[in-house]
C-alpha cells in the first residue's frame, strides 16, 4: 500500500479539478491510499467525491484572514491535526504554486523525514493546459486525454448527486430550464471581478428567456447577495445564497443548460452532463473547461481585444475595465444558448 498526501485547499474549481485527477489517478494505481489536506468549508463537498481515503481539514480561512495570532494558533493546530491523523506518507504533492503553502510539510516531515529526499512534490500547471491534466501529470508523469478527464469530472459529480443532502429541486416538466450564474469569482483570497459577466447582461438574458417560455434559476453563493435586487421583479427562481455546493451540482444535474463566466459554478456545472455555455474573458478557457465535450459553448473575448486573456497562472493584467467580458454580448450567449436547448438535452 502507497501513502500520499495531497495539500490542496481551495478554491472550489481548483479542488474539483484535482479531485478528478485524483479519482483517475486511483482508477490505475489501486494500492494507492490518498490523505487530502482541505479548507474546512470545502470539507462536505470533497468528502461526497469519495476520492480521499482521509480528509484532514484545517482551519485556512482563519489561517490567512484571521489576526496575527489567530493565524498562527489556526495555523499550530492545523500542524496538530496533520501529525496525529498522518503517520504514514510515502509522497506529498503540494498541489499550489505560491511557496508558503509548503508549510504545511512541516508536520509531516517529523513523521516522515525520508520526503526530503525528492518525497515532495509542487504543483506548477501550464497556464493554458487543462488543468484536470495537468493535475494528473503532477501525479503520474503521465498524460491524460480532456475525454477521459471529462470523464472522471462526471463520474465524482455522480457521486456528489447520489449524496443525500435534504435538498430536493423539482424543475417544471412543462417548460425547458436554464440555470444562470450571474455572481461568483470570489473566494477567500480575492475578489476576480474581471472574470464577471456584467450582471446587466445576465439581466437582459433571463427577460429573453423567461419570454420565450423557459424557467430561469438563480444560483450562487450567499456571498452573491448582492447580485439579487438586480432580479427583483424577475420572475425566476432565485437559490443564491439558499443552497450548498452539493445542492447546486443537483440543480445543475436536472436543468436543460447552464450559462456561466468563469467561476466556482462552472465547475460544478462541469460535473455534470447537462449543456453548458461558458464565457470566457482574462482566462483561458482550454485551462478551465473540458474544451471538445459534448453540448459544450465557450464564448471568449473577440480578436479585436489584444489583451485576453491576460492571466498568468498567478495574477492578472493590472484593469478596471474588463472590456475582454463587455465583449461577449446578450446575443452570442443568447445565440448559443438557443443552439444548445434545441438539442432537447436534460441533464444528466
Amino acid at each position: 500500500m502507497k501513502n500520499i498526501s495531497i495539500v490542496k485547499l481551495g478554491a472550489i474549481g481548483d479542488v474539483i479539478q484535482a479531485a478528478a485527477a485524483v479519482n483517475e489517478y486511483k482508477q490505475l494505481h489501486s494500492d494507492v491510499k490518498v490523505n487530502w489536506i482541505v479548507g474546512k468549508p470545502l470539507e462536505p463537498f470533497l468528502s461526497s467525491m469519495r476520492v480521499a481515503d482521509r480528509i484532514i481539514a484545517i482551519n485556512d480561512q482563519r489561517i490567512l484572514h484571521g489576526s496575527l495570532i489567530e493565524g498562527v494558533n489556526s495555523l499550530l493546530k492545523s500542524f496538530y491535526q496533520i501529525f496525529i491523523q498522518i503517520k504514514n506518507c510515502d509522497e506529498l504533492y503540494i498541489a499550489h504554486s505560491n511557496w508558503q503553502y509548503s508549510v504545511f510539510a512541516i508536520p509531516l516531515l517529523l513523521r516522515n523525514p525520508t520526503l526530503l529526499f525528492g518525497g515532495i512534490k509542487r504543483f506548477f500547471p501550464i497556464v493554458k493546459e487543462y488543468r484536470v491534466s495537468e493535475y494528473f501529470h503532477f501525479l503520474s508523469e503521465e498524460a491524460i486525454s480532456v475525454e477521459r478527464s471529462d470523464s472522471s469530472l462526471q463520474s465524482i459529480g455522480k457521486n456528489i448527486i447520489s449524496t443525500d443532502s435534504g435538498f430536493q429541486f423539482i424543475a417544471d416538466p412543462s417548460k425547458k430550464c436554464v440555470a444562470l450564474v450571474p455572481g461568483g469569482s470570489k473566494n477567500m483570497m480575492r475578489d476576480d471581478f474581471l472574470r464577471r459577466w456584467p450582471i446587466d447582461n445576465y439581466l437582459e438574458l433571463s427577460r429573453r428567456l423567461i419570454a420565450d417560455g423557459y424557467d430561469v434559476v438563480l444560483v450562487g453563493g450567499k456571498g452573491d447577495a448582492w447580485v439579487k435586487p438586480y432580479f427583483s421583479g424577475i420572475q425566476a427562481r432565485d437559490f443564491i445564497g439558499e443552497t450548498s455546493i452539493n445542492d447546486v451540482v443537483n440543480i445543475f444535474s436536472k436543468v436543460n443548460l447552464v450559462v456561466s463566466h468563469d467561476t466556482g459554478p462552472l465547475h460544478l456545472a462541469t460535473m455534470t452532463a447537462t449543456p453548458l455555455v461558458a464565457i470566457f474573458g482574462p482566462t483561458p478557457a482550454s485551462a478551465v473547461v473540458p474544451i471538445g465535450r459534448k453540448s459544450l459553448a465557450v464564448l471568449r473575448a473577440g480578436a479585436n481585444v489584444a489583451c485576453a486573456p491576460c492571466y498568468d497562472g498567478v495574477n492578472y493584467a493590472p484593469c478596471k475595465h474588463p472590456i475582454c467580458m463587455k465583449s461577449t454580448t446578450v446575443d452570442m450567449v443568447y445565440e448559443k444558448a438557443m443552439a444548445l436547448l434545441s438539442e432537447d438535452s436534460f441533464g444528466a
